[in-house]
């Protein structure tokens, strides 16, 4: 009976104020990412405040003006090279022995399936634009919570942590800088695999003769760095582009170029988080597929922290 009333005491006082936290974050997700944004933003801030001697409002106006700053410029690029695009793509597409394609059966079923995403994506679309509005109030809401983020965390970067129950302080700040450091190693590794990516794909789009390598190889690779996607998304396309025109030996070293990439990214991707994590390649291979066919695509996202896991529970199996 005393365990029983105990453990009603520590529900009570430690797990539902936990689990009305969790759903008022859930709820309130703007201001949710606004506090965790601060906190991983929190060094940033620093560093210009302590290195520069910056005021700690300017400190947090020049963090917050860099963010969008850069998040603009990606948009920028990305608008006007979709932009040059869609010219390029029409000329291409008008070259397609259209006539012969149609006689093809699975012509008809990508048509089908074109238009069936063409509907989804208008769609989609319009809805969007009838929630602009909330949109962008919970965008001011964002930035205003933002703001406010990083001039606390500047006097407590845990802050935030005032509102759990005092015994699940020290947890709750153990988890945030595990998931920071795995947040910095995963950002290090997919920088470097953007790189690499970039670099291989200008070489090879430049040894084509593609128009404007360098553009285009930042665009693909850019792709490749978003989970879900990858480099296939548009190199494959442009393989199978090249050999409806006859081209079959443009669209094959497309497709080798595609293979090699994919290669080379995945045996780097697995010796940089092998370094990182202090775990053998063979086991980051592993894990990966594990996630993935566990999670789905989804589980690209868990694999950093599936890593963590993995080493922490060999350093507990070789202690027990």
């Amino acid at each position: 009976m005393i365990a029983l009333q105990i453990n009603k005491k520590e529900i009570i006082s430690q797990w539902i104020p936990i689990g009305i936290i969790i759903l008022i974050l859930f709820i309130a997700y703007p201001l949710a990412l606004a506090i965790l944004c601060g906190y991983f933003l929190h060094p940033i801030t620093n560093f210009f405040y302590n290195k520069f001697k910056i005021p700690i409002i300017l400190s947090v106006l020049l963090t917050e003006f860099l963010i969008l700053s850069g998040i603009l410029l990606l948009l920028f690029f990305l608008v006007q090279t979709l932009i040059d695009l869609i010219p390029l793509i029409h000329s291409h597409v008008v070259q397609l022995p259209v006539i012969e394609l149609k006689r093809l059966p699975i012509f008809s079923m990508f048509e089908e399936e074109f238009q069936t995403i063409l509907n989804n994506l208008m769609n989609n679309l319009l809805i969007y634009i009838t929630h602009l509005p909330s949109y962008f109030f919970e965008l001011f809401l964002f930035s205003m919570g933002l703001f406010l983020s990083l001039h606390e965390s500047l006097k407590n970067r845990l802050w935030f942590l005032v509102y759990l129950p005092k015994k699940t302080r020290g947890f709750s700040e153990r988890a945030l800088k595990k998931s920071s450091g795995v947040m910095n190693k995963f950002i290090s590794v997919e920088v470097k695999l953007f790189l690499l990516t970039f670099i291989l794909l200008t070489i090879g789009f430049t040894i084509l003769g593609l128009h404007q390598p360098l553009k285009y190889a930042f665009l693909v690779s850019l792709v490749d760095s978003i989970p879900f996607l990858g480099t296939g998304l548009i190199l494959i396309p442009l393989s199978i582009y090249f050999f409806l025109l006859n081209q079959h030996t443009v669209g094959i070293i497309i497709l080798l170029l595609y293979v090699f990439v994919q290669l080379t990214r995945h045996i780097v991707e697995s010796m940089l988080w092998s370094s990182s994590m202090q775990i053998k390649a063979v086991h980051v291979f592993f894990l990966s597929a594990a996630a993935i066919l566990i999670f789905g695509v989804i589980g690209i996202l868990f694999s950093p922290f599936i890593y963590l896991i993995a080493n922490k529970w060999i350093d507990f199996t070789k202690s027990s």
